[in-house]
C-alpha cells in the first residue's frame, strides 16, 4: 500500500509574528500589491508558500530548515516587541539576537534564494562548459568512467553537443538552495556583527511600513546621492529593517548606539525606499 502524500504546509517567508507588528488596532494588516486596491488580511494568510522549506526525502518531510528559522525567531521576537517603546534598553546580548535575525529575513525571501540558485546554475554551466570543451579529452574521461563501471554509458558525444549548446535546463536543488540560504545567512550575519546599530522611532501618528523586501542597503556617495541595494560587506554601507510599525533598526560600522524619535520627513523617506525595494 503506497504511503499517502503529506499534504503541504504554508510556511512564511516573512514570519507571522512579525507581521502582527504592523497591524493596527483590530489586528488587522493593510496589504498594498501593485495594481490592485489596499485590502485587509491577517498576517497568516499572508507571505508564505506551500512547503517553502520543506524537503520530501523517501516519503519523508524534513523540515530542518524551518527549525532553525525557527531558533532564530523565537530567540528575536521578544525583544523585537519591546523595541516597540523608546524606553527599551538594547543590550549586546540581545542586539546579535536582532542581528541574526535580520540576517535570516533577508536570506530567506524568495528573491534571495532565487538568486543563489541562479548564481548555482551559472557554476554548473561554467564547470561542465569546462569539461566538454576539449573533444578528445572528454570523450577520453568518459571512456575511463566507461571502463571503471564496467558498463557503457550513453552516447557521449549527443551528451557533449547538448551542452554546447544548452538543450536542457539546470535547477539548483531544494535542499542545496536552503543549504546555501543558512550559510548566506550566516555570512551576513558577520558582517553585521562589525556593525554598531541605532533604533529609529516613529514620531506621533507616523508609522514604519514594511514589503516583502524589507532589508535593505544604502550607500551614501557624499555628494548628495545614494545607492539603493549594495552589498553589505562595504566600508559605509548602512542597513535598514522596520521592526514593527514603530521601530526601524539601523546598522552602520562607526554610529552610535542609541535610540531615539526621527522626524515625519526622515520616516516617510525610509518608508519610500522600504516600498521602492519591494519585490
Amino acid at each position: 500500500m503506497a504511503t499517502p502524500t503529506p499534504e503541504p504546509k504554508a510556511q512564511h517567508y516573512i514570519p507571522n509574528f512579525y507581521l502582527k507588528g504592523f497591524t493596527d488596532r483590530q489586528k488587522r494588516l493593510w496589504v498594498c500589491e501593485r495594481f490592485k486596491p489596499i485590502r485587509n488580511s491577517k498576517p497568516k494568510d499572508e507571505a508564505n508558500r506551500p512547503d517553502y522549506y520543506t524537503v520530501s526525502e523517501e516519503g519523508r518531510r524534513n523540515e530542518t530548515a524551518e527549525d532553525i528559522l525557527m531558533q532564530v525567531e523565537s530567540r528575536a521576537a521578544p525583544i523585537i516587541s519591546k523595541l516597540a517603546n523608546p524606553q527599551y534598553m538594547l543590550t549586546p546580548e540581545n542586539a546579535s539576537h536582532v542581528i541574526t535575525f535580520v540576517a535570516f529575513l533577508f536570506a530567506r525571501l524568495p528573491s534571495w534564494r532565487g538568486h543563489l540558485n541562479n548564481l548555482s546554475v551559472q557554476v554548473a554551466w561554467k564547470m561542465l562548459l569546462r569539461a566538454v570543451g576539449d573533444k578528445e579529452e572528454f570523450h577520453k574521461t568518459c571512456a575511463a568512467i566507461d571502463k571503471e563501471q564496467g558498463k557503457s554509458l550513453d552516447d557521449p558525444e549527443e551528451f557533449r553537443q547538448a551542452v554546447l549548446n544548452r538543450r536542457f535546463d539546470i535547477e539548483q536543488s531544494k535542499a542545496h538552495n536552503l543549504g546555501s540560504m543558512c550559510l548566506s545567512a550566516c555570512s551576513i550575519a558577520k558582517e553585521l556583527a562589525t556593525m554598531n546599530y541605532q533604533a529609529f522611532y516613529a514620531t506621533q501618528g507616523k508609522f514604519f511600513l514594511t514589503s516583502d523586501s524589507p532589508v535593505w542597503t544604502l550607500q551614501h556617495d557624499g555628494a548628495g546621492e545614494a545607492t539603493v541595494g549594495m552589498g553589505f560587506g562595504w566600508d559605509n554601507v548602512e542597513v535598514y529593517c522596520p521592526l514593527n510599525k514603530r521601530t526601524c533598526f539601523r546598522m552602520k560600522r562607526g554610529i552610535e548606539p542609541m535610540g531615539r524619535v526621527i522626524e515625519g520627513g526622515r520616516l516617510d523617506e525610509i518608508n519610500r525606499v522600504t516600498m521602492a525595494t519591494a519585490v
